[in-house]
């Protein structure tokens, strides 16, 4: 196992970024990193991408350091980790979708976030794509869902079943495509983003108190965490120390939140069950915690 701050000791160091190591690597040192990650236990924490460059943030579970590491792509490619790291697989779909990057190698080639119903493609590019007045919208029922294999699949045992993006209750669109064998969920997959805002490019421009208004509606049952996690940016990238009173309303605000998401969570759940009698508890208890909010 090598540690993540000596694999890149060699790499020229971004300075003023806080509150961790910001590393810069060229094209070959990208590619040695993703070569490299199947070997080691550094943990994928965030892939994100701007116009021209791709950044990952990677946690050495050992020392428990963290540094974010950047590539520039004037070409607009970079090497994909997705291979080594899955959970780098959206983010990077994401990436390309939104700015334009290609991450090379990527096993997945389908759109994430663009449903073909934007006005310009690769809309945070520095040079976006206006799609053309004849070109017709895309169909939901064209997204090339992943097939099942084997002997199932090839008996005729394997059932389709959609579900969504419209859903019964109040949580956001998602279409959800099940193959079952009888009682058997083969495969499950998800195709999310009917609810993408645009609140990355919204927020460009805004001073931290006009942005911290779009943090906090990112998702409406999460904006104490939303809104904390951009606060927390701002006072590192401007080395502000807030007070410990700031901390504890903090500590408060964010508990009541995870109470009232998890009551309401669990009687979701109960209720997915037939067990109703408890999915009302739940709820009560819920609008309890609600209102002291």
């Amino acid at each position: 196992m090598t540690d993540l701050i000596e694999f890149v000791r060699d790499c020229p160091m971004v300075s003023r970024h806080r509150p961790w190591p910001r590393i810069e690597l060229d094209a070959a040192k990208w590619q040695m990193l993703a070569a490299r990650l199947p070997m080691e236990s550094w943990e994928l924490l965030a892939l994100w991408g701007e116009p021209r460059a791709v950044h990952v943030a990677l946690r050495d579970p050992g020392p428990g350091t963290i540094a974010v590491l950047s590539r520039d792509c004037p070409q607009g490619g970079f090497a994909s980790l997705a291979a080594a790291r899955p959970a780098a697989l959206r983010m990077e779909r994401a990436a390309r979708d939104l700015f334009g990057l290609v991450p090379e190698g990527l096993m997945d080639s389908r759109p994430w976030l663009d449903h073909g119903r934007w006005p310009m493609r690769r809309p945070l590019a520095t040079e976006p794509e206006k799609r053309t007045l004849d070109e017709p919208p895309a169909r939901a029922a064209d997204y090339p869902f992943l097939t099942v294999e084997g002997e199932a699949a090839e008996e005729g045992g394997i059932h389709q079943i959609p579900v969504g993006p419209v859903h019964a209750g109040i949580i956001e669109p998602g279409h959800f495509r099940f193959h079952a064998n009888g009682e058997t969920v083969v495969r499950l997959e998800e195709r999310l983003g009917y609810v993408h805002k645009g609140t990355e490019a919204l927020m460009q421009g805004k001073t931290a108190a006009e942005a911290a208004k779009f943090a906090g509606r990112v998702s409406g049952d999460s904006t104490v965490a939303h809104a904390l996690a951009f606060a927390r940016a701002v006072e590192a990238a401007l080395d502000v120390e807030v007070p410990p009173r700031a901390v504890w309303l903090r500590a408060l605000m964010a508990e009541l939140e995870r109470l009232a998401n998890h009551f309401g969570d669990i009687g979701a759940v109960c209720n997915d069950a037939a067990f109703s009698l408890m999915h009302a508890h739940c709820g009560v208890l819920r609008e309890h915690v609600l209102r002291t909010a």
